[in-house]
């Protein structure tokens, strides 16, 4: 049978075409989440849990690589929308 009235082909190839565009955001904001949960900042050094690791820095460095990751992901989501309205 067809697919053709469910409309379900072109949803899969869209959503395919939205996780290539989009994984490095995805796994930066993905990381980002995990970061933020599992670890509150301390007074002057904090450490970080991520995945298997610990890891412990000043609490300044930690702010900065939130702000860095924060602005690629933005920088990728900018980057991919005006490319997105120049097809148009």
């Amino acid at each position: 049978m067809s697919d053709r009235g469910t409309g379900r082909a072109t949803d899969e190839s869209a959503f395919v075409r939205f996780l290539k565009r989009k994984w490095l955001a995805i796994v930066l904001i993905a990381l980002l989440v995990i970061v933020a949960i599992q670890n509150g900042v301390g007074n002057d050094q904090a450490t970080i849990y991520v995945l298997w690791t610990q890891v412990q820095m000043p609490t300044w460095l930690l702010v900065l690589i939130v702000f860095l990751i924060g602005g690629i992901t933005g920088w990728i989501l900018a980057r991919n929308r005006a490319a997105r309205r120049a097809r148009r």
